[in-house]
C-alpha cells in the first residue's frame, strides 16, 4: 500500500476545517472520485465539524490559542477512481491558520512542520472569498469615500436561535463588536496600532462627526498589514521550496481552492477561478501562471450550496433540514474549457493526489 501525506494550507478562518467536514460526508456516503475504505474513530475535531455542519451551522474557527503539541493529525485509507484505485494509507498533519499567518510574518517555520512539508508532495491552498483575513492594498488616490467610518466595521459571535443564527457574527465567524471602542486587529493576536487619517474637507457621511473647518477624522489605517495577494505568494513559495517531487519524479501538485464560492455575485460566480483570482489578487495570479517547480490547479468550493449565516438565510437554513448534506455544496472547476458547479467535493483532494 502506498504512503503519502497531503499540507492543507490556509490563514485563519480560510476553509480548511469546513472543507475537511464536508469531505467526512462525502467519505461517509461514499460519493465522488476518491473514497474513504474505512472511516478511522479517533478523529473528534472532525467529528465535531460534521456536527456543526449537520446542526446547519459552520464549523468556528480552531482555537487559535492551540500550541503545537495540540496538533490533531489525522491519518486514512483512500482509493481514487471512485474506490476502485489503489488504495494508499493518507496522513494530514493539522497546521493551524494561525502558525501560517505568523510564518508569512515571520518568514519562519517550526522544524517539524519543514519536516511535514519535505515529507509530502501534495498541498491544497485554501484562499477564503470575502474574507476580513485578506487585507487589500491600500489606494490612496481612488479608496476616499471607502475609507469612511472604518471604526464601524463588524466581528461576530454565536446566537443559540436558529432564526437569528448568524446575526451577530461577521462572514468569519468573528463576534461583532456592539459596545465600546473598536479594537484593531491583524491576522493572529497581535493589537495594530490605529493611525487616525485626516482627510481634505468634504461633506459629512451619516454617522460621522465633521469638525468645523469641514475635516473628518474617522478613518483608521492598520499598519504593518501585508496584502493578502503577498501573503499567498508567500505560502506558495514555502510549497515550492519544501515539497518533494510525486513518486514518478513529476512536480509536486498544489490545489488552490477559493472557498465561499457561493458567496460571489453571478458574474464572479459565472467565471473561472483564475478569473477572480485575476480580478481581486492578480499578483497570486501572475504567480500561479509563471511557470515553475509546482504543478497548480485552481478550484472553487462551496461547502453546503448557500450562505448559513443571518437572518436573511434562514429559508436557506431550513431548506437543509433533514437532507442529507453530502448531496449538498459542489465544487466550481473548468472542464473542456466551461465552469461546472461538480457535486463531487473531493475533487481538489483527487487531483493534488493524483488521481
Amino acid at each position: 500500500m502506498k504512503e503519502g501525506s497531503i499540507i492543507l494550507v490556509g490563514g485563519p478562518a480560510s476553509g480548511k476545517t469546513n472543507y475537511i467536514a464536508r469531505l467526512w460526508l462525502a467519505f461517509a456516503a461514499r460519493k465522488g472520485k476518491l473514497r474513504a475504505k474505512n472511516l478511522p474513530g479517533n478523529i473528534e475535531y472532525v467529528n465535531q465539524a460534521v456536527a456543526h455542519l449537520q446542526s446547519r451551522r459552520f464549523a468556528p474557527r480552531s482555537d487559535k490559542n492551540m500550541d503545537e503539541s495540540g496538533r490533531r493529525d489525522f491519518s486514512i485509507e483512500v482509493c481514487g477512481n471512485e474506490g476502485a484505485g489503489e488504495p494508499r494509507s493518507l496522513t494530514v498533519p493539522d497546521i493551524t491558520g494561525e502558525l501560517w499567518s505568523r510564518a508569512i510574518k515571520t518568514y519562519e517555520l517550526p522544524d517539524e512542520w519543514v519536516a511535514a512539508l519535505k515529507a509530502s508532495s501534495s498541498a491544497i491552498l485554501f484562499i477564503r472569498a470575502h474574507s476580513k483575513f485578506n487585507p487589500q492594498p491600500m489606494d490612496w488616490v481612488t479608496a476616499r469615500e471607502i475609507l469612511q467610518g472604518h471604526e464601524d466595521e463588524d466581528d461576530d459571535d454565536h446566537d443559540d436561535d436558529d432564526d437569528t443564527y448568524g446575526d451577530d457574527e461577521d462572514e468569519d465567524g468573528e463576534p461583532i463588536e456592539t459596545a465600546g471602542a473598536p479594537k484593531v486587529t491583524v491576522q493572529g493576536d497581535e493589537e495594530a496600532e490605529t493611525v487616525v487619517v485626516t482627510m481634505p474637507p468634504m461633506e459629512a457621511e451619516p454617522g460621522g462627526e465633521q469638525a468645523a473647518d469641514g475635516y473628518q477624522s474617522d478613518v483608521v489605517w492598520k499598519r504593518d498589514v501585508l496584502p493578502a495577494q503577498v501573503g499567498f505568494c508567500e505560502l506558495l513559495r514555502y510549497l515550492a521550496l519544501l515539497l518533494r517531487k510525486r513518486p514518478d519524479g513529476t512536480k509536486p501538485r498544489v490545489a488552490v481552492v477559493v472557498t465561499a464560492w457561493d458567496m460571489l455575485d453571478g458574474g464572479a460566480t459565472a467565471a473561472s477561478p483564475m478569473q477572480y483570482l485575476e480580478n481581486e489578487f492578480p499578483m497570486l495570479a501572475g504567480r500561479i501562471k509563471t511557470p515553475g517547480r509546482l504543478d497548480i490547479e485552481l478550484f472553487g468550493m462551496s461547502i453546503v450550496g448557500g450562505n448559513l449565516r443571518g437572518a436573511p438565510n434562514k429559508p436557506f437554513r431550513d431548506s437543509l433540514k433533514g437532507r442529507d448534506l453530502s448531496e449538498v455544496g459542489y465544487t466550481a472547476v473548468m472542464q473542456k474549457g466551461v465552469l461546472v458547479h461538480d457535486p463531487d467535493v473531493t475533487l481538489p483532494l483527487a487531483w493534488a493526489l493524483g488521481d
